[in-house]
């Protein structure tokens, strides 16, 4: 059955709307924008779950290629450090697929969540850290593999999206400036949403006219969004992304609590969680 027929088509106006909402984040953030086009398209246009979490996957990649064209057009994408994180990120995402079988979601959750609130927190003060950053012709791309594979699990099994870890690990460990790092970020993004697209056609999860929608309204405020960020002087890029991936483990941990009084996480333990490819 065609993920088209699993739920209404809702208009091309909305899907646009969603997409020049999350095109703007996308843009401006460094990041894919699921984490604003799912709760919309469950919420406000009425996709099932899986159907949302899919689609909004698809759209990410012409969002982030986007992005990442006018990063890059500014100077501000590394492109080896973006393959790397791109490739570490693809087989992480696999792996992450397994893992949320075979372990406890909600415990991978309160421990991504939590991160998320520290490095957010420690972004937004703001400053430079304390400890070396990592240089070398070899470390480079093995720590952006690194990264990737940490940031593919976490998508695979806590439903954030990748680049609210690839940004803050390539600005504290790589020493990238904030709009470098947002511009990688959006490159690499590319990797671990076409992968999971591919996934999300075979089994006939994704429909495609809407996510070329939605990736359409997107490619627009995208560059928008980056230009604005560009705009900005770094220290308060990372003060701003710092919050927001303050409220992103602040929202994880909430609907974590909520679903576990409602009683709902062990009601429905197969529960399709929040894909990050794009996030």
């Amino acid at each position: 059955m065609s993920a088209a027929t699993t739920g209404s088509s809702p208009g091309l106006a909305r899907l646009l709307m969603v997409g020049l909402v999350a095109g703007l984040l996308s843009g401006a953030l460094g990041v894919g924008g699921g984490i604003v086009m799912v709760p919309l398209m469950v919420g406000i246009l009425g996709f099932d779950q899986h159907r949302a979490h899919a689609t909004s996957l698809a759209a990410i990649i012409l969002i982030a290629l986007s992005g990442a064209i006018r990063f890059g057009w500014a100077g501000e994408v590394d492109l080896a450090v973006g393959v790397s994180i791109g490739v570490g990120g693809v087989v992480g995402s696999t792996i992450g697929a397994h893992v949320m079988h075979r372990l406890s979601p909600e415990a991978l959750k309160v421990v991504f969540g939590t991160l998320m609130i520290l490095v957010g927190v420690r972004m937004a003060i703001g400053g430079t850290p304390d400890f070396d950053v990592i240089t070398g012709a070899l470390a480079v791309p093995l720590v952006g593999i690194a990264v990737g594979l940490v940031a593919g699990i976490a998508s695979g099994v806590a439903g954030i999206g990748g680049g609210v870890i690839m940004v803050p690990a390539m600005v504290f460990l790589l020493g990238l400036g904030q709009h470098a790092a947002e511009g990688t970020s959006l490159l690499a993004i590319l990797f671990t949403a076409v992968a999971g697209t591919r996934v999300n056609l075979k089994n006939d999860r994704v429909d495609l006219r809407e996510a070329m929608v939605m990736g359409v309204g997107g490619i627009v405020s995208a560059i928008v969004g980056a230009s604005l960020a560009l705009l900005l002087e770094a220290p308060v890029l990372t003060r701003v992304f710092g919050v927001f991936v303050a409220l992103v483990g602040i929202r994880m941990m909430v609907r974590l609590a909520r679903s576990r009084g409602s009683g709902l996480e062990g009601a429905h333990p197969g529960a399709e969680p929040e894909r990050g490819g794009g996030q």
